[in-house]
């Protein structure tokens, strides 16, 4: 995307907070929602032979479809799903990259970046305990939100307008990560004594910071990245209005985006979108396939693939 473009979009959404709530699982709610909302009412039969109907195999899913009977599933029937130990975030707007290239874009040009970020008061407890944000301990050469502190995760979009389609080129968290390689250092550090530990010039409880990192860990590991999903597809769905959704697949995205060693999870790029029935594709997005900048790059790799929701 050009920087002008991305400058255009953020200035054009919704300035103020943006708050979205999210409990484990609760993607396969808005998934099946998306499809009953854009299809009309639909059957069991209907639902079963469709691509999504592996989300038909959550307990929730299938205690609702029980109450329903014989009758056929309407989007208003998964509002009854019962949410369990709800998380709640503020989502931020960034931007990244540049015309040059170089910053695994998989074309020049910048990225818009959706922030998933955790609320103040799980911060403002960070704070306390070591006198810092939690931001300044993750990797600042990452497009954390410059409007909050507490930067869970993020996702980067590569948009166009013109052929209605959107590649997720990343989803990523420093957050888990940090706090897990923080918590090691609070139980073993020689520095201070019994109680305390120094870290960054700051004496630090030990048992108050394990006890807030292994609190953070155990209701954030299992549910940020399909947290992080959810909610970038709910913004390209009703905020951006576009349909047409690609994502990066493990092999083919680390190509055209030239990373060669500190490789991703590859979990995120396998695991993840086929949790969220995305479907394998060899189509390319248009804006990628067209650009005489990345040619040359796409045409060295065998067998390229994507993978491709359009709900």
């Amino acid at each position: 995307m050009d920087a002008a473009l991305v400058d255009e979009v953020v200035a054009c959404l919704p300035s103020n907070r943006t708050v979205f709530r999210y409990s484990k699982d609760q993607y396969a709610t808005y998934l099946l929602q998306r499809i009953l909302s854009k299809n009309g009412p639909l059957s069991k039969q209907q639902l079963k032979q469709s691509c999504f109907r592996q989300l038909l195999e959550k307990p929730f899913v299938q205690e609702i479809l029980h109450i329903a009977g014989k009758q056929k599933i309407e989007a208003w029937h998964l509002e009854t799903a019962v949410r369990n130990d709800l998380n709640h975030y503020v989502l931020t707007l960034g931007k990244w990259g540049n015309r040059h290239g170089g910053l695994q874009t998989s074309r020049p040009g910048c990225n818009l970046v959706l922030q998933l970020n955790l609320p103040e008061n799980l911060d403002a407890e960070f704070k306390r305990i070591t006198g810092s944000a939690l931001n300044e301990f993750t990797a600042h050469n990452h497009p954390q939100s410059i409007k909050r502190t507490a930067t869970l995760a993020w996702a980067r979009l590569d948009i166009d307008f013109n052929s209605d389609e959107v590649l997720i080129e990343e989803i990523q968290s420093d957050l888990i990560r940090v706090l897990e390689r923080i918590k090691i250092r609070a139980l073993t550090s020689k520095t201070g004594d019994a109680n305390h530990f120094i870290y960054g010039g700051s004496s630090i409880n030990r048992q108050r910071l394990v006890a807030y990192c292994d609190k953070l860990i155990a209701t954030q590991k299992k549910v940020w990245a399909e947290a992080m999903l959810t909610a970038c597809l709910w913004f390209i769905h009703n905020e951006l209005g576009m349909s047409k959704v690609f994502y990066n697949r493990f092999e083919t995205g680390n190509h055209m985006k030239e990373i060669h060693w500190g490789l991703p999870p590859r979990s995120l790029y396998t695991d993840l979108p086929e949790k969220f029935c995305f479907s394998l594709t060899q189509e390319a997005p248009g804006f990628i396939r067209t650009n005489k900048k990345v040619q040359k790059r796409l045409n060295k790799i065998h067998n390229p693939q994507w993978y491709l929701m359009t709900i």
